[in-house]
């Protein structure tokens, strides 16, 4: 009985522990709301992009999604930013496994300009919650509806 693992079955394992790595490595970012409300997105969407506006300088700054964006907040959010001034790199799911594959054949790659950006929107009861990361900086807020209508529930919390 031969002990010994063969060139094929170590990149087989290779392929296996690089799979199993890039499904660790993906976060959960996005819209976790079912179903979620085009005017409560946008209502959201616009309180964000108004937060990032007084942070960071619009024809100076390029943020990087790290996520695909496929709600109606991503959407409104992108729209918003690009109307500010921002320039906003929108992520693919090729551009999102690209950078571990291409570290393992390219180890000098140079690094991509711009923020990195990602959202996570959640709901728990009647609020809604925005959670924000651009770079190491996290913010978040949560909104609530009243008489058929989105109102922050609160200020904008941040965290370094």
């Amino acid at each position: 009985m031969n002990t010994m693992i063969t060139a094929s079955n170590s990149v087989f394992i290779l392929m296996l522990f690089l799979l199993l790595l890039n499904g660790c490595v993906s976060q959960p970012y996005g819209n976790f709301i079912q179903n979620p409300s085009i005017v409560t997105s946008k209502v959201m969407a616009d309180d964000v992009a108004a937060q990032i506006v007084r942070l960071y300088p619009a024809a100076n700054t390029q943020f990087n999604l790290r996520h695909v964006v496929n709600d109606p907040f991503g959407h409104a959010l992108i729209e918003n930013l690009r109307i500010e001034g921002f320039a906003v790199q929108e992520a693919t799911q090729q551009s999102i496994q690209q950078p571990i594959f291409a570290s393992l054949h390219q180890p000098n790659t140079e690094p991509q300009k711009g923020l990195p950006l990602s959202y996570i929107i959640d709901q728990s009861g009647d609020l809604y919650h925005v959670k924000l990361m651009i770079d190491d900086m996290r913010f978040s807020r949560a909104f609530t509806m009243q008489a058929d209508r989105t109102h922050p529930a609160g200020l904008w919390v941040r965290r370094e």
